[in-house]
């Protein structure tokens, strides 16, 4: 059986509290100073609390210092039980495992990092990691969620998704609070929930679609009453940020740019994205994945899908019954194509797409109109060529950037950063006004976009 703060009596009795938050200190890299001016607690206690001067010290002391530290797991529960205080069960026993990815996502190593520290970290009790779909989100989260699990002794709540009831509304077996109890094992008033959690350090993973106004309400009141409680919600939903809460947005991997005319993407045999296609590659084309012109169409077609983890995947699918030059054609006539699998996989990812830009503002439809032919541009630049005021271009750029609609192009250390539209969205805008027909047959549906204007260079 394993407990998160499991000490032998024999063992805490041995254990000096000056001296464990000594040693906490000192890992923190913090002085006396600096942990009272985080803490809030004085210098003098915690001097007096280090040279065990003091009995019992408080339990909202020792929450305070352990916050500060950044304490969290097992560490956190030592130092509590060397304070005398009562050393709470862990919830391992009693949770399921949360569901885990089979591997990390697609060269989402950097990306992981930082939303686990963000989750170690005090601040961040809600996180909401945003973005289209396709981008990895779904993985990413089980990932990191799964390694803390394994790792830092953080127990899952792994809330699966359940999709919308009929008619749009949430059936009470499905309420947020009535699941959570229902994995916990506990009574399902929002006061037991809350009272099984207050004692834990413990993280929440849910999908926000399946959350209605009640349940977004009742999840305020868990954490406000459980602080060591983390939420780690999934959402394709742009928002303004709310306080408390922390958005953490997925956006397309960096790939080479790519052009026909250079022969090719300078830099392609270096990028992860493009080696991880090329190792997909070759157990359908073994004789051909080793040319320069094999390198040189994985490149373009992950340019043409932007490096949109999930329509990589399904153009890898396309493999199947095209070799990689006919599929960059493909990709060059129609990437909305290749962005859905053969079994109609990720055809989402196109459906949200359209709907973004079906109900972009004016305003954002101007700046599409202005820079969707541009070669990769820097916020300067795009300034220059919008009309109206820099805060207005500013203000629509951070707006199609958030929607997703914008990829960021790889820049040299210490240079303004550069943007395309998406190829994809490219593709979209510009077949609602083509009548000729799709030369692949893609099934998009464009009546949401009668309003947008043909765009120019």
């Amino acid at each position: 059986m394993r407990e998160q703060g499991e000490l032998t009596a024999d063992r805490v009795s041995k254990v000096q509290f000056g001296r464990m938050l000594r040693n906490a200190r000192k890992r923190a890299g913090m002085t006396q100073n600096q942990l009272a001016e985080i803490s809030t607690v004085s210098v003098r206690a915690i001097r007096d609390l280090e040279l065990d001067r003091t009995g019992t010290p408080r339990v909202q002391t020792v929450r305070l210092l352990s916050d500060a530290l950044r304490l969290v797991g097992a560490r956190r529960t030592e130092l509590e039980a060397a304070a005398g205080l009562r050393a709470v069960r862990s919830l391992y026993d009693e949770l399921p495992a949360p569901s885990t990815a089979l591997a990390l996502p697609l060269a989402r190593e950097e990306e992981a990092a930082s939303l686990t520290r963000l989750l170690r970290s005090p601040g961040h009790q809600l996180i909401k990691v945003t973005g289209p779909p396709g981008m990895g989100k779904t993985s990413l989260i089980q990932s990191v969620a799964g390694e803390l699990h394994r790792t830092e002794f953080m127990p899952v709540i792994s809330l699966d998704r359940i999709g919308a009831a009929p008619h749009g509304r949430h059936e009470a077996s499905l309420r947020l609070v009535r699941r959570v109890a229902e994995v916990i094992g506990c009574d399902t008033a929002l006061a037991d929930v809350a009272g099984s959690l207050a004692s834990h350090e413990v993280l929440l993973v849910a999908d926000e679609r399946d959350l209605d106004d009640r349940d977004q309400q009742d999840l305020r009141v868990l954490m406000q009453l459980c602080r060591g409680l983390r939420v780690l919600l999934e959402t394709c939903t742009v928002t303004a940020d709310r306080t408390g809460e922390t958005s953490f947005t997925l956006f397309p991997l960096h790939v080479p740019e790519w052009s026909r005319q250079t022969s090719g993407a300078a830099g392609a045999a270096d990028s992860p994205v493009v080696q991880y296609m090329l190792s997909r590659c070759a157990p359908l084309y073994p004789e051909d994945v080793s040319a320069p012109e094999t390198l040189a169409a994985i490149a373009g077609i992950c340019w043409h899908l932007d490096g949109i983890p999930a329509a990589l995947e399904s153009a890898l699918s396309w493999l199947l019954i095209y070799e990689p030059a006919e599929l960059l054609r493909i990709a060059e006539e129609s990437p909305a194509r290749l962005a859905a699998s053969p079994s109609g996989e990720h055809a989402s990812l196109v459906d949200w797409v359209r709907h973004a830009l079906a109900t972009l503002p004016e305003s954002g439809l101007h700046t599409l109109h202005r820079l969707v032919d541009a070669p990769p541009w820097t916020v300067k630049d795009a300034v220059a060529l919008l009309t109206g005021s820099v805060a207005d271009a500013e203000g629509s750029l951070r707006d199609l950037r958030a929607r997703g609609l914008l990829r960021r192009v790889k820049s040299a250390r210490g240079e303004p950063q550069r943007f395309v539209v998406l190829n994809l969205v490219r593709h979209l805008v510009r077949s609602a006004h083509d009548p000729r027909p799709d030369p692949y047959g893609t099934s998009v549906s464009w009546g949401g976009l009668h309003h947008v204007r043909p765009l120019a260079s």
